[in-house]
């Protein structure tokens, strides 16, 4: 398969899912405990599974070493800027504003992984540096889907038939494969990545830009989450094209191809 093609068709199973999940929240499941109302939960986890396997194979498809990666990534750098600013606004908010168990590591991890977004967002503008930066540079960007995730999965009660807590979970879980990657992405600019930026890019989109942001507007929309919590699932959402967009720039031309053909000129 075409590699563009794959990469649209990713895409807008991505939104089809998307789609079916609001859908599902508006009509099918109660918005106040997040059970099923029709049907069993193991649907909707199928349908999720069903849909990252998919992406999974359109992935294949993509380029090992993407000549995106030697260059400035402008869009990515203005995606990571967008989610890093909404991040951090909302962990020095949790801290001013929130009180209770846990308010304090959650506002430090949000506030550091948003500043940590803001300048590496900022260095995706520029071309990767000639001599990598030390990895330990980057690990602050893990603070807050590192702490989302433990957080949703092992703090918070949960049920498997509540589905918006697992999609929840879910989210955290592709946010933080998503900035395992571009941590490679950003300091391993030669590496063969690019698969890799097609799958966990898409994961992420799923399940953080099309499954979490419109369940959050929802909930908004019911009083059932605060304006804090709308805007923590927009950073998500953000971080979410960050991955639609290294996905795109896995589907563009080889880095071997670009350098090959600039030698031959």
């Amino acid at each position: 398969m075409n590699k563009r093609v794959a990469a649209v068709t990713a895409t807008v199973l991505c939104l089809a899912l998307g789609a079916a999940r609001v859908a599902d929240l508006t009509y099918f499941t109660d918005p106040a405990t997040g059970f099923p109302r029709v049907g069993e939960a193991w649907y909707r986890y199928a349908a999720a599974l069903a849909g990252a396997v998919l992406v999974w194979l359109l992935s294949r498809c993509a380029r090992p070493d993407p000549a995106a990666l030697r260059r400035g990534k402008v869009w990515l750098g203005i995606a990571m800027l967008v989610s890093g600013g909404l991040l951090l606004e909302t962990g020095v908010s949790t801290l001013l504003v929130r009180t209770g168990a846990y308010v304090l590591p959650h506002g430090i991890t949000l506030a550091v992984s948003g500043g940590w977004f803001i300048l590496f967002g900022l260095q995706a503008f520029l071309p990767p540096p000639q001599t990598p930066l030390p990895a330990l540079v980057g690990l602050p960007l893990l603070a807050a889907p590192l702490w989302l995730t433990v957080q949703r999965f092992a703090m918070e009660p949960a049920s498997v038939a509540r589905t918006t807590h697992i999609f929840g979970v879910l989210s955290a879980v592709a946010a933080l494969c998503l900035v395992n990657l571009l941590l490679k992405v950003l300091f391993l600019p030669g590496a063969a990545v690019g698969r890799s930026m097609a799958f966990y890019g898409m994961l992420a989109f799923l399940f953080c830009t099309c499954g979490e942001l419109p369940q959050t507007v929802l909930d908004f929309a019911a009083g059932s989450a605060d304006l804090l919590e709308l805007v923590e699932s927009c950073g998500l959402g953000a971080l979410g094209l960050c991955g639609l967009i290294c996905a795109v720039y896995a589907s563009g031309a080889s880095g071997r191809e670009t350098a090959r053909d600039a030698s031959a000129q």
